[in-house]
């Protein structure tokens, strides 16, 4: 079982190692047959357990392939995009009420159409929707996209892993209108229905999204402070219904089981307090669960707990080790995309970890549990490294004051308020504002300890090897005393913290443009500095480019100041994201073109003349000049023009043909090897004889997939076609690299997508 279960999830992890999902036809299942009869050949030798291995492999690979494929061909097609169509479907999560509107999960059932969307609805009176209720909506979609960028958060991956195949909003129309009613007992409407209770009673407080995490992990009314709080102490595991919650329900339900039967021994001849008291703990913790949205910790520890209830009603003892392996297996039965997780990954090596910890630790008492959370919190550190680029020294002490108390006071509370909730409020109220004013004490503690010196270490981004050596440097760390080599864990995890990406060359630069969708944000890189040229939209206070895209960019890159950080203009597509910036990282210079672009901060005005010279590399600020003064904000953009020896970049930013004909009649040298494409590719831009002076041979565009503005417009792309100049978009590219030599050699560039690219990715456009 145990090597088998292994097999079957290194087959699964197949989709992390081809860039794109293979056509499951007759050739393909061919090759799997034949697969399958060199393992009949192994059999038919009897090498048992490497013919065992193989069929793991073959099987896991198989079925994530065919999973994946299924749920590609659930995406909304591709001829429906802005398109207006009318679907019916089912509510298949707790809405989401938020500033900007309803955001729900929408099950479409159409004819034409099956799949999952994640949907919104803007306009007012927002509808009082309900997890379980079937609505018919007009709707307008788009297949699945995200960002993509070195260290930032891949949506497309999240939404592929939630089965999600596009996304969109409702518009208004007379036919949108509810179905059905849901049924009172479904989880999802359960969870709606405590969510709300919760939310009612505890009105006011700055708990609410704390509480409704523990009670049905709802966690979209947590703040973002509290997030970072969270994050930044290692405790968001906590917060939400975890393995530990989940093995407490269950132990609350064989206590009365035990002490009822003890009080009644004639229930001995009914029933046997071993099956009674294994169903009743089963079956708590499943509501429980359910309850919980049945995610991936929660199906982990579901699945190892009802395998060990099953051991005690059938008076077995199952070594943890086959538990561990069949929850693993159980949990890649009912979802073969899990790897695609990070709860995946940290739920299960955690529990590994807690069982090496379990079979090497000597001490007992209180030094046993200081222990065991000290490693365990150094033994996670790959994985949050890989995963997050921070690593939280300040965990160990917040996971010893947090653990016991979440686990063993707040959540029992909240529990007791959700039981009582149904027939008397005013108890419920009364567990869930002591839980609530338990969690307030606990969030100011944490908050302190997120304040001290180094409380989270932000690191580079780490190649997939160092990490691996990582985790092999702690395996070895922990071995037992005398084994040889135990002193080359240190040296294998000390990268985690040293390792820093390749500098860039004396007199060679960098430009770097992020993916940021309908907006601009680029880094310019030398040997010794660091520009950040516009920083992205911020579109509200939960989704802002600045922190979630470009210092995640910044941090894995190694930077931890930026030496210049120029906002183009106001408009908040280009600054947006400079308060978060300049909030996380020290900045020493900052340029504006006005002084209302960030009133808050001292700036300097960009002007035409200005310039500067870092590592061999010139910066010349080539517009606004006076004569633009009075004009729209667009026309006073800055401009900026990075140039060495061999090679030369020109920002635009967003000027339109007015700046355009001022700047080819200026007298500067406006000629570039690179142009990032004025104003997106609109077609109040790009002039040809703006074209013409600065003569690139390659253009890029930044743009929002499928944005409304319909950048770049066609009338556009032809212009620079006809000259022969290669255009590429971030929305078809991800973030693009350029490196410029200091020699006369070609530059060098990345496409982001192309390096990433798996088979849950929007593919790169041809």
């Amino acid at each position: 079982m145990r090597t088998f279960s292994v097999s079957f999830f290194v087959g699964t992890l197949v989709l992390w190692v081809l860039p794109r999902l293979p056509v499951l036809d007759t050739l393909f299942w061919g090759g799997m047959l034949c697969v399958l009869g060199g393992i009949g050949l192994l059999v038919a030798y009897r090498r048992w357990r490497l013919a065992t291995v193989f069929l793991g492999v073959l099987l896991g690979s198989s079925y994530a392939l065919w999973t994946a494929q299924q749920v590609r061909s659930d995406w909304l097609p591709a001829a429906w995009e802005g398109e207006d169509i009318l679907l019916t479907g089912t509510i298949a999560d707790v809405p989401e009420y938020r500033l900007d509107g309803l955001h729900f999960v929408l099950e479409a059932d159409t004819p034409t159409y099956s799949g999952r969307l994640r949907m919104a609805w803007y306009d007012e009176p927002l509808p009082a929707m309900r997890a379980g209720e079937r609505w018919q909506l007009l709707v307008r979609g788009k297949r699945p996209n995200g960002f993509m960028n070195p260290n930032g958060f891949d949506y497309e991956q999240w939404l592929f892993a939630q089965r999600i195949g596009g996304s969109g909003y409702v518009r208004q129309s007379v036919d949108n209108q509810c179905l059905t009613a849901a049924a009172w007992w479904l989880p999802n409407n359960l969870r709606q229905h405590i969510k709300e209770q919760i939310a009612t009673t505890l009105q006011g407080s700055a708990m609410i999204g704390l509480v409704q995490g523990l009670a049905v992990a709802y966690t979209e009314a947590i703040a973002q402070d509290q997030w970072a709080i969270l994050r930044n102490t290692g405790t968001i595991h906590l917060l939400a219904i975890s393995g530990l919650h989940i093995t407490m329900v269950a132990g609350l339900g064989i206590l009365p089981v035990w002490g009822i039967w003890r009080l009644f021994p004639v229930l001995y001849l009914w029933l046997p307090l071993r099956i009674a008291a294994g169903l009743s703990g089963g079956v708590l913790a499943t509501g429980y669960a359910l309850l919980a949205g049945f995610n991936i910790p929660t199906q982990r520890t579901l699945i190892m707990l009802l395998v060990m209830l099953a051991g005690l009603v059938w008076r077995r003892q199952v070594p943890f080790s086959v538990t561990l392996t069949m929850a693993l297996l159980l949990v890649l039965l009912l979802d073969p995309l899990a790897s695609l997780s990070v709860g995946f990954w940290l739920s299960f090596v955690t529990v590994a970890l807690l069982v090496f910890l379990g079979m090497r630790q000597r001490k007992v008492g209180k030094s046993a549990v200081v222990w065991m959370q000290w490693v365990l919190s150094l033994g996670t550190i790959p994985l949050a490294a890989g995963f997050f680029g921070m690593v939280s020294l300040s965990s160990p002490v917040a996971n010893m004051l947090a653990i016991p108390l979440v686990t063993f006071v707040v959540t029992p509370l909240v529990l007791l308020g959700m039981v009582l909730a149904g027939w008397w409020s005013t108890g419920a109220a009364w567990f869930w504002w002591l839980a609530a004013g338990l969690l307030d004490g606990l969030m100011w503690v944490l908050a302190w300890l997120a304040t001290l010196p180094f409380a989270a270490v932000y690191v580079s981004l780490l190649p997939l090897p160092w990490l691996v050596l990582a985790g092999l440097g702690f395996v070895l760390l922990w071995l037992p005393r005398g084994m040889v080599g135990r002193w080359l864990g240190a040296l294998l995890m000390l990268p985690l913290l040293l390792y820093q990406p390749p500098k860039v060359a004396e007199g060679a630069f960098r430009l770097s443009v992020l993916d940021v969708g309908q907006g601009l944000a680029s880094v310019v890189q030398t040997a010794n500095h660091t520009l950040v040229f516009d920083t992205g939209p911020k579109v509200s206070d939960s989704f802002d480019t600045g922190e979630l895209v470009v210092l995640p960019w910044l941090r894995g890159q190694g930077i931890t100041h930026i030496d210049t950080l120029m906002v183009s203009h106001a408009d908040n597509d280009h600054s947006g994201g400079a308060e978060a910036l300049l909030a996380a990282l020290p900045v020493d210079t900052l340029w504006v073109s006005s002084r209302d672009t960030l009133p808050s901060h001292h700036s300097n005005l960009c002007e035409a003349g200005q310039s500067w010279l870092w590592d061999g590399v010139k910066f010349s600020v080539l517009h606004p000049s006076m004569d633009f003064s009075d004009q729209q904000e667009n026309n006073r953009s800055c401009v900026l023009k990075i140039a060495n020896a061999y090679h030369s970049a020109l920002l635009t930013a967003d000027i339109e043909r007015p700046a355009e004909h001022w700047l080819s009649k200026s007298g500067d040298d406006v000629a570039a090897e690179v142009l990032l494409l004025p104003h997106h590719g609109s077609k109040t831009s790009s002039s040809p004889a703006f074209i013409n002076a600065v003569a690139p041979t390659l253009g890029i565009v930044t743009s929002g997939y499928r944005n409304r503005f319909h950048h770049p417009h066609p009338s556009v792309v032809e212009r620079y076609i006809a000259r022969d100049i290669k255009l590429l978009n971030t929305t078809a590219t991800g973030e693009l690299r350029l490196d410029f030599p200091a020699t006369g050699e070609n530059l060098r560039l990345r496409q982001w997508r192309e390096v990433q690219n798996h088979g849950w990715h929007r593919y790169p456009e041809k």
